[in-house]
């Protein structure tokens, strides 16, 4: 129960950790990206964030996803923290006083390391396994980079063949893109610079190095931002630049209305969005190489010994195989989270991909600021746990056996011990209704933990999902109008992002779901949840093709949210049965929020609607009204907006006072490790 308990504190810290560093993260990007928005044109935005994106993503998650997941499974024994020190603390703590733990945990590098002395971590084990992204991911990259030139190819020869006839489906923009081709091996070679980082990340992630990951993320995400604003905002720095190198940009007339012409002066946006992805790759290499040589160091220090060369261990292998079940799950999700942009990149134009990507952006903000590190946080330590569980379940296994021969031996003595046998034979059978009590027992002890972190952390996101379904709709508009500008508040995009915020509910329910599903399931039931996926991602794929086609971006959202709703089901099946053997657990009560902060939610909703329609609708706001009285009547809506996210606040302290209590239960219990491991280092 100890560990459990454990894992919930490396949770909360690791989340929080996460969390600051994500908001402050976000807040500068965000301010960056918006000027990034205001220099390009929807055909160019939509280049980047569609088109560049998907490229970037299907190398990158194809590559290395399976093994981040997988590699977790080496941190079972772990749960050392560099950057939060009671993360370290609490871990060691609950291993026992394995004095070494405490000797090797001299200096920063010390605490950074788990070696093998000291938290239980075989560091080369991990990159053993962890470097085998590099090659997997030449091969992806090489295949992905291929198929985008192939279809710009393909493009540029219909276009020739017929003129106006691309232009007039909305296809084939990609044959009017300025150096398109080097853009694409440019980002091919982005992302196997970023993969060679990708061993050092694992080795990071499977010590809970939450602070290290985020300044790294922190770190290459500005400068990717920089770069791009830079070479957008000073037009002939780079070309003046390529000049004093000796090269030169071979003259290109982009056709009239086409993304280039906005930067026919200065570097095209193809290859400024790659120089931005190159910086980033590299940014991420120094950082996470950095890390790696700590631990890698401290390892040296600590005296381990294990080889590089040595024959690969049980544990090397299982982990290899689960990070395989866990690569193939990785294309199913990939095809789920990204098939829909597939789909919009091949039916719908440019401009609409600029305003898809646009609104996704802006969506997803939430979600990778607030939903994402705690995702990540909850993965990596269930996956610890899954880990320490499995060996468990193997020792309780080989001891069983082994005892089963009491018995046994017991009920076939000869009929001359008569008595004797019988009576053997009859405590065996008042025995087994006692060892299914007590493995009833302790099956509760050791799942009573799990659930009691496992709830907070659904309520939390759902609490968040359910204040974007029930504002987002409402000031959709507002938005775009005060960040963007008429440019984009005056496209499809205000209804694309309403739709996109209820979506939001839908992805945090799922992500911290999924999270907790993929990291307790053993081998066999990865594999059914892979089949399901496959299952769930050709149904998406469907959906999505007839859907986009009527309905635009409408029609994608709405295929991702049916799409979520199926995923989420699986999810909540998976975890019932999980927590089976807890007769007290329930979805409804231990999951999610309660019945007044849900009716909390709903008025609000309704309430921003009528503020929407009263102050907007009814005045007939549109482009064509001025900005300053815009702003007058977008006044008051936006008090409303504060007004009712006060009251909601109001009741959720008096509805949700018991969740607030256990989580700062478990912040004070990871105080009182931290301080406890602090003195026995001073003694």
């Amino acid at each position: 129960m100890a560990a459990g308990q454990d894992r919930a504190s490396v949770v909360a810290s690791g989340f929080l950790t996460l969390l600051a560093s994500q908001i402050g993260t976000r807040l500068v990007t965000f301010i960056i990206n918006l000027l990034i928005a205001r220099h390009l044109s929807p055909e160019a935005y939509g280049l980047s964030s569609v088109q560049f994106h998907l490229l970037t993503t299907t190398a990158l998650f194809i590559s290395r996803e399976g093994f981040r997941r997988g590699c977790l499974r080496f941190g079972g024994g772990a749960g050392a923290d560099d950057d939060a020190d009671a993360a370290s603390d609490s871990s060691k703590s609950s291993n026992g006083a394995k004095g070494s733990a405490g000797k090797h945990s001299n200096g920063s590098v010390g605490k950074d390391s788990s070696s093998i002395q000291g938290s239980g971590i075989d560091n080369r084990a991990v990159l053993r396994v962890a470097w085998l992204v590099v090659p997997l991911g030449v091969v992806v990259t090489a295949a992905v980079c291929g198929l985008a030139i192939w279809r710009h190819d393909a493009a540029v020869a219909a276009a020739a063949a017929s003129t106006g006839a691309a232009t007039a489906n909305g296809r084939g923009e990609s044959a009017a893109v300025p150096y398109y081709r080097e853009a694409v091996l440019l980002h091919g070679l982005a992302a196997l610079v970023e993969l060679a980082a990708e061993p050092f990340y694992i080795l990071a992630s499977v010590h809970l190095m939450f602070g290290a990951r985020v300044g790294v993320e922190f770190a290459s995400t500005l400068t990717k931002s920089l770069v791009t604003l830079g070479l957008l905002s000073l037009p002939s720095l780079a070309p003046a630049l390529l000049r004093r190198l000796g090269l030169a940009l071979r003259p290109v007339e982009p056709p009239a209305g086409s993304a280039a012409r906005s930067a026919a002066t200065g570097l095209p946006p193809a290859l400024v969005f790659s120089a931005a992805q190159l910086a980033l790759a590299a940014v991420a290499l120094a950082g996470y190489g950095a890390v790696g040589w700590r631990l890698l160091r401290a390892d040296k220090r600590a005296g381990a010994r294990s080889s590089w060369l040595s024959r690969w261990t049980p544990q090397e292998l299982r982990v290899l195989g689960t990070s395989a079940v866990f690569t193939l799950q990785a294309v199913e999700k990939l095809a789920l989270a990204e098939g829909s942009k597939v789909v919009l990149a091949t039916m719908q134009s440019a401009v609409n991909q600029g305003v898809y990507g646009l609104v996704s952006n802006l969506g997803s903000l939430v979600v990778r600021t607030l939903f994402q590190p705690l995702e990540e946080a909850a993965f990596a330590a269930f996956s610890a746990w899954g880990a320490e569980a499995a060996a468990e379940a193997a020792t309780k296994e080989s001891v069983a056996g082994s005892a089963a021969e009491g018995p046994t031996a017991a009920a076939a003595a000869p009929p001359g011990q008569g008595s004797a046998g019988t009576k053997a034979a009859a405590g065996g059978r008042k025995a087994e209704p006692s060892k299914a009590a007590a493995a009833a027992a302790a099956a509760e002890r050791r799942l009573a933990p799990l659930a009691a972190a496992l709830g907070p952390m659904v309520k939390a996101v759902c609490v968040l999902g359910l204040a974007a379904a029930a504002f987002g709709p409402a000031y959709a508009y507002t938005l775009l109008r005060l960040v963007y500008g008429t440019r984009w508040s005056e496209t499809e995009a205000p209804a694309v992002l309403a739709a996109y915020s209820v979506y939001v509910l839908l992805l945090a329910l799922n992500g911290i779901g999924e999270a907790f599903v993929h990291a307790v399931l053993d081998a066999r039931g990865l594999q059914a949840s892979n089949a399901l996926l496959l299952l769930f991602a050709g149904a998406h794929v469907g959906a999505c093709v007839g859907l986009v086609g009527r309905l635009g971006a409408l029609g994608m959202v709405a295929a991702d949210a049916a799409n979520m709703v199926l995923r989420i089901a699986y999810s909540a099946w998976c975890i019932r049965r999980f927590f089976r053997p807890l007769p007290c657990f329930s979805l409804r009560r231990d999951l999610l929020p309660s019945s007044a902060t849900l009716a909390a939610f709903a008025v609000a909703a309704c309430a921003a609607g009528v503020s929407n329609y009263i102050f907007l609708v009814a005045p007939g706001v549109d482009g064509s009204t001025p900005q300053r009285l815009f702003l007058r009547r977008a006044a008051p809506h936006v008090a409303v907006a504060f007004g009712l996210l006060a009251v909601v606040g109001g009741v959720m302290l008096r509805a949700e006072r018991a969740t607030l209590r256990q989580v700062m239960e478990m912040r004070r219990r990871r105080g009182r490790g931290s301080e406890a491991m602090a003195s026995k280092k001073e003694d």
